[in-house]
């Protein structure tokens, strides 16, 4: 086959297949040699015992139809290729292929980066100074718990010889059970469900009736450092002038330490708390809302009851700044 005519026939390709991937150059010669010799792409019948699916064909075969379709699962690729789900998985041993899964991470805005790298920067200078930084500050969130699951990411894969940090972006918000937790590296504070729509008001009022009375009577108390992020509710002006009256120190929008917007991967709630306790809520699939409750109240028991997990979970914050900081604030979790 010619340059020119190898030039028709990718032309001819891209006409019919617009969306998919021109094959190799082997494998058009590969083919079209075949069919001058004998007058058809289809191995010819042998003699003796049947050889092994894993040919030179297949294995090109199978190349190009994942760099295609990096998405496709197994059997499909199985049923679209003719060969059996065996011979495939053989194939793709071969080519190093491994099965990679998303990773859900938050969006950020144009300016998000250089605030996560100002945070990070000073979280790190601020630990290499004091090392009990890290058990000092208690990491606050609200989650959201539904009865009918979560993401589930078990069959979305994307198939390749080296891992393409691919990703999801997702904006984290959903409908259902709101609850508010801490956790430091002496353990986990709450649960606290809220029965109606977080406002400042009705933080507030769960800040000073419900959480502060219980961390006030720990002996580390005096030096702990408050964290929360920047939701509306937590940036009421009572709410701020209430945490400056409570703590020397605290991280929030408008705090003595400014939180960087849109960071859930700099926080030990999200990055790993809620996490760990959704996994576990759901797997005693909750009958109702009531049930559900009690089975999350039942998580936070048995957090406390492992105070070394608590510790190693706030103390990885610093691996993560030092990430954040050498992405130089970007998104890092999908490079973990």
């Amino acid at each position: 086959m010619s340059g020119k005519s190898l030039h028709a026939v990718n032309t001819a390709f891209k006409h019919e297949f617009p969306d998919d991937a021109v094959p190799a150059r082997q494998t058009i010669y590969r083919l079209s040699s075949k069919f001058e010799e004998t007058g058809s792409v289809d191995d010819s019948p042998r003699s003796g015992r049947p050889q092994s699916v894993t040919t030179d064909d297949n294995t090109d075969l199978v190349s190009e139809n994942f760099r295609r379709n990096p998405h496709a699962s197994q059997r499909r690729a199985a049923r679209e290729l003719n060969i059996s789900r065996s011979s495939l998985q053989r194939i793709m041993k071969e080519l190093k292929l491994k099965p990679y899964k998303p990773r859900l991470v938050q969006a950020l805005n144009e300016d998000d980066p250089d605030r996560r790298l100002e945070f990070c920067e000073w979280f790190l200078d601020a630990a290499d100074e004091d090392p009990t930084l890290l058990d000092q500050i208690l990491w606050s969130d609200e989650a959201t718990f539904y009865l009918n699951g979560h993401v589930n990411r078990h069959n979305c894969v994307y198939w390749s010889d080296t891992n393409p940090h691919y990703v999801i972006e997702q904006e984290l918000n959903a409908p259902g059970v709101t609850v508010w937790g801490g956790i430091w590296s002496h353990g986990v504070v709450g649960p606290y469900f809220f029965e109606s729509t977080v406002t400042s008001d009705n933080y507030l009022q769960m800040l000073r009736n419900s959480i502060i009375p219980v961390v006030e009577e720990h002996q580390n108390f005096e030096t702990m450092i408050w964290q929360q992020d920047g939701a509306p509710p937590h940036y009421g002006q009572r709410v701020r002038e209430y945490l400056d009256d409570t703590f020397a120190q605290w991280i929030g929008r408008r705090g003595t330490i400014e939180w960087p917007a849109r960071s859930p991967d700099l926080t030990p709630c999200d990055f790993s708390l809620w996490g760990i306790i959704k996994d576990h809520v759901y797997a005693g699939k909750p009958r109702d809302v009531e049930h559900l409750k009690l089975l999350i109240e039942q998580e936070f028991t048995s957090f406390n009851g492992d105070i070394e997990l608590c510790k190693s979970i706030c103390r990885s914050v610093a691996n993560r700044c030092q990430m954040c900081v050498s992405t130089e604030g970007a998104q890092f979790e999908h490079l973990l």
